[in-house]
């Protein structure tokens, strides 16, 4: 019996590095590298969930006019990715790049995290953390401008 890979039906041999998902399908090594899954995300999630993640990635692409996922860097992928899991894939170019820096920031303080808890301290990350939440805050500030603008409009 061959196996198939659920986002694109592709054939994977014996050899080939796979995933299965909670209900039973499998997804090639490939795919899960570009939607940023591990074995573990892969093996908690179902088929309907990794296929919606798949294509919120896809459009997402779409919308800044990326044609070819080989175009992205794997920081890039990542960050595609994750914002297309928390259903952030319909922001403005603008937008789309400060939510980049912020979710590479917190990417950075993860590894940093891992590394800190390892000697006991964790008080260097404060800063970081905090120049997270100031972006936040800017893209936060532009929308309401942005609101305040069309409410102005319907006047």
């Amino acid at each position: 019996m061959s196996k198939t890979c659920l986002i694109d039906n592709e054939k994977l041999g014996m050899m080939t590095n796979s995933f299965k998902t909670k209900d039973g399908n499998v997804l090639c090594v490939k795919h899960a590298e570009v939607l940023g899954l591990t074995l573990k995300d892969v093996s908690e999630s179902s088929t309907l969930d990794i296929q919606n993640s798949f294509n919120d990635l896809m459009s997402a692409m779409r919308k800044f006019n990326i044609t070819d996922i080989n175009q992205l860097s794997k920081s890039e992928r990542k960050s595609l990715a994750y914002l297309a899991k928390r259903n952030l894939n319909k922001l403005s170019p603008d937008t789309y790049r400060q939510v980049e820096d912020i979710t590479n920031q917190i990417a950075g303080n993860r590894l940093m995290l891992l590394g800190l808890g390892l000697k006991g301290s964790v008080d260097s990350l404060t800063p970081s953390y905090l120049a997270a939440i100031l972006e936040q805050n800017w893209i936060l500030i532009r929308q309401n401008e942005q609101i305040i603008e069309l409410l102005k409009d319907k006047e």
